[in-house]
């Protein structure tokens, strides 16, 4: 077997026993014209008619290299003119300025999964080899990743794969030779400008120079072991996870800080990393500086709040840890204000559905959990216009079964009201005083007598996303 032949033989096994490739996939090969994108498309090209692929060459144009960037995307053309296969191109123009790696994977993949979606492909395929995971894994290593990020890249991960990973450079080369193919040479690639182009031309050479020979095979290795541990410590967390949850929502996930702690540190990571990636849609950026830094916050006083990559928080909140999607969160406008001058069947106060009657004697048949959604006032102790509002610095009232007044942010610590929470909680206030704490408390100068004989009942329901807002049609 000659060694385009046994090339092709041992990329098939490798999709198969990973299930990369499938029969009829339609599959968007990333090409940048490198000798690694070009060789991944040639592969494909070969097995297309034997799995009947469909396939879509697509090419990000940076601007970033002036005619070199041309050559390229003109290499690219007709490369994929020759082979009878789709190609897309995107032009942008970046500016070398921050992460330029980053921002250009971020602003390639956006392009990606809109081509995805409009061409109803289910697969891209990129082509990373055995280099890029060793490179990877040093990166992830320096920067604190624990065994899920030392597993680098994955064969499979969601819709993207990798089918060239288990290739060394020197065989991509090879193939292409043998292939009598060109490719295109980015000589920013010996620039040690970037940190991965620094680990690839200094570090590694370095290496296996002094240390190890075989260090690029030694670390692929190395990766397919930290992924079958990851996959058991994964088995591990899903069951503990059950144990710490407490409430799960697309903006927030909150665990319990007395069950996460009777976790092994090593666990309490892996369970934290786990509920930053279901609440994130993955893992990405979680380190275990991030780890230290929660575990920090559990012995400190009060609320607290630490901010984490991709608009992500946690925050710990008395005996709860609270994860959050901060690009999620409502944003309370504290300013906000509706005055009543009378008594309204119905109205929407921001995402509150308000109703209030006017009674002559408390109801007989009360839901037992009503005295959190409804309150009772003396209607002739209230003076109009009532005020719906948020909290305001200095606010005091007299809770219902206390002596005495009490400052409203002292009620929400006795409470144990986030201090995150509390400016969502909607306030109803007469000319003078408070009057309601919406689910929590009456003021006790409003409270129902038996000298009462005229009785306010006000009642709310939060209105979910997907609810309608009826009583906007209405007067407000």
């Amino acid at each position: 077997m000659n060694f385009v032949d046994d090339f092709i033989q041992r990329f098939e096994t490798f999709t198969q026993e990973n299930g990369l490739i499938n029969d009829k996939d339609n599959i968007l090969v990333a090409v940048s014209g490198g000798p690694d994108s070009t060789c991944l498309l040639e592969v494909l090209n070969m097995l297309r008619t034997k799995y009947r692929l469909h396939l879509i060459a697509a090419h990000v144009n940076y601007n970033l290299r002036g005619e070199a960037s041309r050559r390229d995307e003109q290499f690219i053309q007709n490369l994929c003119h020759q082979r009878g296969i789709n190609v897309v191109i995107h032009r942008i123009t970046m500016q070398k300025q921050g992460n330029l790696e980053e921002n250009a994977r971020d602003l390639r993949f956006v392009y990606f999964n809109k081509l995805k979606k409009t061409y109803n492909l289910k697969k891209i395929a990129l082509g990373h080899h055995r280099e890029d995971q060793a490179e990877t894994m040093i990166i992830r290593f320096f920067r604190g990743a624990a065994v899920s990020g030392l597993k680098g890249i994955l064969p499979i991960s969601g819709d993207v794969i990798h089918p060239l990973l288990p290739f060394s450079k020197d065989e991509i080369l090879q193939f292409l030779k043998e292939r009598k193919m060109e490719y295109c040479t980015d000589e920013t690639n010996q620039e040690n400008t970037f940190r991965r182009n620094r680990i690839r031309n200094e570090l590694i050479p370095w290496i296996e120079a002094n240390m190890n020979p075989g260090i690029i095979d030694k670390l692929y290795e190395m990766s397919q072991v930290f992924a079958e541990t990851d996959e058991i410590i994964r088995d591990l967390i899903t069951h503990r996870l059950k144990k710490c949850t407490v409430s799960v929502s697309e903006k927030e996930y909150v665990l319990d800080i007395h069950e996460v702690l009777k976790l092994r540190p090593s666990l309490r990571f892996s369970l934290l990393r786990e509920v930053y990636s279901q609440l994130n849609g993955n893992e990405k950026d979680f380190y275990f500086v991030h780890f230290r830094q929660i575990e920090e916050m559990y012995n400190k006083k009060g609320g607290k709040q630490l901010d984490l990559p991709h608009s992500m928080a946690v925050l710990k909140e008395y005996a709860k840890l609270k994860f959050i999607r901060k690009d999620l969160l409502e944003q309370i406008d504290m300013t906000n204000v509706k005055e009543l001058t009378e008594v309204r069947n119905r109205l929407v106060f921001e995402n509150y559905r308000i109703s209030m009657k006017k009674l002559r004697q408390l109801p007989t048949k009360r839901h037992p959990h009503e005295n959190r959604q409804v309150a009772y006032m003396d209607y002739d102790k209230l003076v109009f216009p009532l005020i719906l509002r948020h909290r305001q610095p200095g606010d005091r009232f007299h809770p219902l079964g206390m002596r005495g007044n009490k400052k409203l942010k002292d009620f929400f610590i006795d409470e144990k009201v986030s201090k995150f929470d509390r400016d969502k909680v909607i306030i109803m206030c007469d000319q003078k005083n408070i009057a309601w704490i919406f689910g929590m408390r009456v003021d006790q100068r409003f409270a129902i007598s038996d000298d009462t004989k005229n009785i306010l009942m006000m009642k709310y329901e939060i209105i979910s996303p997907g609810r309608p807002r009826a009583a906007r049609r209405k007067r407000q």
